[in-house]
């Protein structure tokens, strides 16, 4: 990656953007008169699938040229999880806040599982700011740019950790009353799943809550997540696999393997709240319950989350079907899994 000095003509000083080069393509980095930055990617081949073209960041340079280390494609996604108040925080805030009093995390623990480049442990650093938040993940080139993004934050109750392996983690990390998985459970292999969430419970103090969200729903008749197919959820891996190497349009770096563990690592395959609480009773640590919303129901709660401007009268229908399905069967089949457990004595 190199930066190119050269500046366009008729621009004032204070607004010529900085050009990154790299051999997928050009970042244009414009500031802006608010003191944040307009990123526009320029890819040379167009045909590359690039989720985000275009994002503004209150990152400085020399954070995002860090970022775009990691990917060219996915650098605007990645910073728009970052700053994008309707992104990440959002969702968080949403789901921490319908499921606990914002008292209740005074004081406590909070632990991010799988926090990537931080953004998730970030905001509910900011959201919680008596509340101690510590990011975990497996990946130390996402750990070292969590902390440098943590230092522009400068928030003095969040840290980020490594774990030490795919199935542990990090060595004295303690135990806490809070543990929240975004857009993380998809991507853990099954025999991951079955280790790693017993480890999870049992780090949890009892009346402790676990929160899941952003993990695309197993049954979901489209799979958004990583294909961009309908119907494949409902397919044997074989045929999955086949379809997803020769017809989705996305992700193609995971979607062109052979190699159906690359694509269960993407994501394709979600998960259910059946799924995840059979592998939380591995460990006898405590009882998983699934709670309810403080003044709502799941299924009242999902329509809250959507756009009450679109098919509002459909989607009230199908509220009335997901409360009779989480009655029945504990499960609120939507798009995502949006589930908070809380752990009872055993």
């Amino acid at each position: 990656m190199s930066q190119d000095t050269n500046r366009p003509r008729g621009h004032a000083s204070d607004s010529e953007p900085t050009i990154l080069a790299t051999v997928d393509g050009a970042v244009e980095v414009l500031p802006l008169l608010n003191g944040r930055f307009k990123v526009t990617l320029k890819p040379r081949d167009r045909s590359v699938f690039v989720p985000l073209a275009s994002c503004e960041t209150s990152l400085p340079p020399d954070v995002i040229a860090a970022f775009l280390d990691l990917s060219f494609a996915w650098l605007c996604d990645s910073l728009a999880r970052h700053d994008d108040p309707d992104y990440v925080q959002k969702v968080l805030q949403n789901q921490l806040l319908a499921y606990v009093e914002p008292s209740d995390f005074q004081g406590k623990r909070l632990l991010d599982f799988g926090c990537g480049s931080g953004a998730s442990t970030l905001c509910m650093g900011t959201l919680l700011p008596d509340t101690e938040v510590v990011g975990i993940d497996l990946n130390p080139r996402n750990i070292a740019l969590a902390r440098r993004v943590l230092a522009v934050r400068q928030l003095s109750n969040v840290q980020f950790l490594v774990s030490s392996d795919p199935n542990s983690l990090a060595p004295g990390i303690g135990t806490f009353d809070f543990v929240v998985l975004s857009a993380v459970y998809e991507h853990l292999l099954p025999e991951e799943r079955y280790r790693v969430m017993p480890l999870i419970w049992s780090s949890m103090n009892c009346g402790g809550v676990l929160f899941v969200s952003q993990t695309p729903y197993r049954y979901f008749p489209f799979e958004h997540h990583s294909t961009g197919l309908w119907v494949i959820n409902y397919l044997p891996d074989k045929l999955s696999l086949f379809l997803a190497r020769n017809l989705s349009k996305i992700n193609p770096e995971t979607n062109k393997s052979s190699d159906w563990t690359v694509h269960l690592r993407g994501g394709i395959r979600g998960a259910t709240e059946v799924e995840i609480l059979r592998n939380l009773r591995l460990s006898a640590a405590g009882r998983p319950t699934i709670i309810q919303p403080r003044s709502q129901d799941r299924a009242a709660y999902w329509l809250s989350c959507t756009n009450p401007e679109r098919y509002r009268l459909l989607k009230k229908s199908v509220a009335v079907l997901f409360r009779l399905t989480d009655k029945l069967w504990g499960t609120v089949p939507s798009m995502n899994v949006d589930v908070a457990i809380r752990k009872d004595p055993a």
